[in-house]
């Protein structure tokens, strides 16, 4: 009888190691991952830029709203602007006729919501991002203008257009032309002409260099990159993956189609991962948010929330019930998470390019302590957490196998054994 344990012994020690041999370069990728003990918690908000009166107003609503709610350190929540610099000057276009795309600058012709930003970033809960010097293909509008099509003609009527979000989805993209499916994308000069035009207007705008990005649509290839690196951009904003155009049905081709926090490419640029969304108007709403947060957590990542501009410029109903349900979000992660540590997409960045280095504003020159890196059992923790939450055939194979008795006692141990709360 014992030599048939020990050949059942043998056997489970086979499939282990069969399991270890088949995933070896997954864990062993995961394990080399940066892991954090602190929880950083960025608020990403894409599209803000020339507006309005009322988008002047909400936004300041929004900057007063984060200003109540501290960090562990005593820093304010801030957000991370992605900002679109120019809209299309629709009169001139109309009245010009020409084909040829002209436009109006956030800077200098809308002084109201261009003061909201500069006092939120003085104030510390503002830090701009560049998104794009548009967010269309100002080229591609042009010559759908010219031809009268019907897709445009609603926004070249208008003298004060901002409302890019109301173009047809496969208008929106800045570094591909989407005036007919496929895309297509923007050749190399022409992209590095965009990106480097538009971080002239982004220093001159808010008074520092833009290190970091995110394209309009998640639209981009290589090129774009390699233009950003040029440019001096260090950091890449995602969401878990890298789009380079769309497929003549309108599907979004992917490639790569997974990418994860802290990962590089061949310019040494570092990709940052979105993984909350709290978009309230398409009904992702904070408790949802608040989950997606709480597994960043357990896996020892940032928390990178996801919440664009038009819900909070819209219905004036939608931009209250916005805010209240940030307002949900933020005190519900102070009272989960003590090492809670508000920062920056740059900050973030140049923290996982030099970890250790301390958080410093680029918006007011603010400086804070650096992150804290998870000590060996919270990095084993946030592993065993990161292999759970992104494999369903790894996390299906555990626990057929048994595997998840030890596992889970061995995550009970390393949660114990993390780094304390700040005190």
């Amino acid at each position: 009888m014992s030599w048939i344990w020990v050949g059942l012994i043998g056997l489970y020690c086979g499939f282990l190691l069969a399991v270890f041999l088949w995933k070896r370069r997954l864990f062993v990728a995961t394990w080399r991952e940066p892991y954090l003990a602190d929880l950083p918690l960025l608020l990403e908000s894409d599209d803000w830029g020339p507006g309005g009166e009322h988008h002047a107003q909400r936004f300041r609503e929004l900057a007063q709203t984060l200003s109540r709610y501290t960090d562990s350190m005593g820093r304010p929540a801030v957000l991370t602007a992605d900002m679109v610099l120019a809209v299309p000057d629709t009169r001139a276009m109309r009245e010009q006729a020409d084909g040829v795309y002209r436009r109006r600058f956030l800077d200098t012709d809308f002084p109201q919501i261009h003061q909201a930003f500069r006092d939120a970033m003085k104030a510390g809960v503002l830090v701009p991002q560049l998104h794009g010097l548009e967010h269309l293909n100002g080229d591609g509008l042009a010559r759908l203008a010219k031809q009268g099509d019907p897709r445009v003609q609603p926004a070249l009527q208008e003298d004060d257009w901002w409302d890019w979000e109301s173009l047809d989805s496969p208008l929106q993209g800045h570094y591909v032309d989407g005036s007919a499916l496929p895309t297509t994308n923007l050749e190399q000069q022409r992209q590095s002409d965009l990106v480097d035009q538009a971080l002239t207007v982004f220093q001159r705008t808010f008074g520092f260099p833009s290190r970091s990005t995110v394209a309009p649509c998640y639209l981009w290839d290589d090129a774009t990159e390699s233009a950003w690196a040029q440019a001096g951009v260090r950091y890449i904003q995602t969401a878990g993956y890298r789009c380079t155009g769309r497929a003549a049905d309108g599907r979004y081709v992917q490639d790569p189609p997974y990418l994860v926090p802290g990962q590089r490419n061949s310019h040494e640029q570092i990709y940052l991962v979105r993984n909350a969304m709290y978009e309230p108007v398409d009904g992702r709403r904070a408790d949802a948010c608040i989950r997606s947060i709480r597994e960043a957590q357990r896996q020892a990542l940032p928390a990178v929330v996801s919440t664009h501009r038009y819900n909070y410029t819209r219905a004036e109903e939608e931009h209250r019930e916005s805010l209240a349900g940030l307002e949900r979000i933020l005190c519900a992660c102070n009272r989960f998470s003590p090492r809670l540590r508000h920062c920056s997409s740059p900050e973030l960045g140049a923290w996982l390019e030099e970890p250790g280095r301390d958080l410093v504003n680029p918006a007011n020159g603010s400086r804070w302590p650096s992150l804290a890196a998870a000590n060996t059992p919270g990095h084993i923790n946030g592993w065993l957490w990161r292999l759970w939450y992104r494999h369903a055939k790894l996390r299906g194979l555990v626990v057929f196998s048994g595997l998840i008795a030890p596992l889970w006692l061995l995550e009970r141990v390393t949660t114990l054994l993390k780094r304390p709360a700040r005190t």
